[in-house]
């Protein structure tokens, strides 16, 4: 089964109405109607059950609104023998209130409508970026976090995913410069390149080379705005207990080997899209030891970029240097996540955090 990833801040389109909160306008017609019969008085009674319809409209459809405007309207125009009348005059006042509430009642439900329409789209667009990451892989057991900076932004330039090859399980975590569409549109295409590439290059710096050739050539084209992106390859395969990495301008990832933190030392080959004469084949790859239990954390420099009270960067490694990694992969990024926002003043990029652990065969 596919493991939902975790989004800070996510919202779900379509919630509905608590129950509660759709009957209210009903109990507030019969206060009201009680108010109409026992007070002599139909202009304080009257206001309170003109009010019933307005609030209706914010929680009820155009149908039921009308359904309780109609009964307002006839206890305001009712005959009351404890009461003196309405007259003429107010009676289509009131009617005006009633019928503005219905109308806002209907502009309210189409903007829900198209509001739920544009969170399913970007629901959609979200996945396409950053697809479910399954809990396990092969022997290794992953998981993803994602915040974006913008706010009330769902997606942004950051994309993470793990995929089995013919050459062993690929990863990928990359960051494109920016926000918005445009970012977010060269993130889904790199992520598209990457799905098609590891299953023919034995080598992580070709699948680099072709990420920045498809860059290069939809930037030329005008398919793509001329952007940076900085990636981390990574490639597990079980028949050896070690993992090879490749840096194209990303920050070095994390090795967790019970309370031990250590960072990757990795030498960058330059961020994808500076337009060289020619998209150059980056070299550079590092084999470390990854066995049994050891966990590899990857993440975007939104993470590390993150600044307390003082101006100063959030010391991951710092943080966790000392601390027993915990068994489930969730369970670390859920960690990361809650320091770095107890750390953080302010968050000013896009986070991805990508834990994958090695799971031990028994």
């Amino acid at each position: 089964m596919a493991a939902q990833v975790p989004r800070a801040g996510e919202l779900r389109p379509g919630t509905a109405i608590p129950r509660w909160v759709r009957l209210l306008p009903l109990g507030a017609l019969f206060i009201a109607s009680a108010l109409q019969l026992f007070r002599s008085d139909p202009l304080h009674a009257g206001i309170a059950t003109a009010v019933v319809p307005v609030l209706a409209a914010f929680v009820l459809g155009p149908g039921w609104t009308t359904v309780i405007a109609a009964l307002a309207l006839t206890i305001v125009a009712a005959p009351i023998p404890y009461s003196r009348p309405f007259d003429g005059d107010d009676i289509v006042v009131v009617g005006i209130v009633f019928a503005t509430a219905i109308g806002i009642s209907w502009v309210r439900q189409r903007f829900e409508a198209g509001l739920v329409t544009m969170l399913s789209v970007s629901e959609a667009a979200q996945r396409a970026v950053l697809p479910d990451l399954p809990e396990r892989v092969g022997d290794l057991a992953c998981a993803g976090l994602y915040h974006s900076a913008q706010q009330g932004a769902r997606i942004g330039g950051d994309f993470f995913d793990v995929r089995q090859s013919p050459f062993g399980t690929r990863m990928i975590l990359g960051d494109v410069q920016g926000h918005g569409l445009d970012a977010v549109g060269t993130a889904s295409m790199l992520l598209s390149v990457f799905h098609e590439a590891i299953l023919d290059e034995a080598e992580l710096g070709r699948i680099a080379w072709r990420l920045e050739r498809r860059m290069l050539e939809d930037a030329a084209h005008g398919y793509v705005p001329e952007l940076f992106a900085s990636v981390l390859l990574a490639e597990f395969t079980e028949e050896q207990e070690e993992v090879r990495l490749l840096s194209c301008g990303h920050p070095p990832p994390l090795l967790l080997r019970g309370e031990r933190v250590e960072e990757v030392d990795l030498k960058p080959a330059p961020v994808l899209g500076l337009r060289l004469a020619a998209p150059v084949k980056p070299s550079g790859t590092v084999s470390v030891p990854f066995g049994a239990e050891d966990t590899l954390l990857a993440f975007s420099d939104g993470l590390v970029e993150a600044r307390d009270e003082d101006g100063g960067y959030y010391p991951l490694a710092e943080h966790l240097d000392g601390l027993v990694a915990p068994a489930l992969p969730r369970r670390l990024i859920e960690f990361v996540w809650d320091d770095a926002e107890r750390f953080a003043s302010r968050m000013d990029d896009d986070v991805s955090i990508l834990a994958i652990t090695r799971v031990a065969r028994s």
